[in-house]
């Protein structure tokens, strides 16, 4: 190669600004995660930021995830191996991060672990508590009560007896507390005012015909 090559002094192992600007971005991670968080006002800021570094380091699926690995695939790395690595560091393994340049500077691997479990167990937790969550909904899911009468020839003298005023459909529901059918009660009723033997003095009620008037007047009154 000569002076005259118009490729003289280009290397392909030269690091482009873009590379080296995605190398900044995942050092300050690796930085941010098992070393002292730099560029924050207060403690509160230092923690959100090394929490940050822990998901966007170890997120397997997300937007955190896509992209740590997109950085990652810019400058050549697989970015799985690179959050494999993390990992192994963070499940204790002193080995993992031996080649990296500025390890020196990873001063709060210790913290970073106990962020570590902390968040691995905050998911279980939840996760724990959205499956029991769903087993107490399916628990108490209400079952609709059977009703206990529901034959015609049942229900009929157990309306009868409470028509001796007038009362709407809803007071003879409320009245036999759920144990007759809502059905045959109507279908009483509606035989019954066929039949002449139930009469509806007011709309929306009934009483039987047999009750004197006057008796039934001064109910509705």
């Amino acid at each position: 190669m000569t002076l005259t090559d118009p490729d003289y002094g280009v290397h392909h192992s030269r690091t482009t600004p873009e590379e080296l600007l995605v190398f900044s971005i995942l050092s300050r991670a690796i930085l941010d995660l098992f070393g002292s968080v730099g560029l924050t006002a207060n403690e509160d800021e230092a923690k959100t930021a090394k929490r940050d570094a822990l998901i966007f380091l170890t997120q397997k699926s997300g937007g955190w995830a896509k992209r740590r690995n997109e950085l990652c695939e810019a400058i050549g790395v697989d970015g799985d191996d690179m959050r494999a690595r993390v990992v192994r560091v963070l499940e204790g393994d002193t080995m993992a991060l031996e080649t990296y340049e500025t390890r020196g500077s990873l001063t709060q691997v210790a913290e970073a672990r106990a962020l570590w479990e902390y968040e691995k167990s905050a998911t279980e937790r939840a996760r724990t508590a959205t499956i029991e969550a769903k087993l107490y909904r399916r628990k108490e899911k209400p079952t609709r009560k059977q009703n206990s009468f529901t034959k015609y020839s049942d229900v009929r003298p157990i309306v009868f007896k409470l028509l001796d005023r007038p009362r709407s459909f809803k007071d003879l529901i409320i009245a036999t507390n759920g144990d007759v059918s809502d059905f045959t009660i109507r279908e009483v009723l509606r035989i019954g005012i066929q039949k002449g033997e139930v009469i509806k003095p007011e709309n929306a009620t009934y009483v039987l015909a047999s009750v004197p008037q006057t008796a039934v007047a001064e109910v509705t009154v």
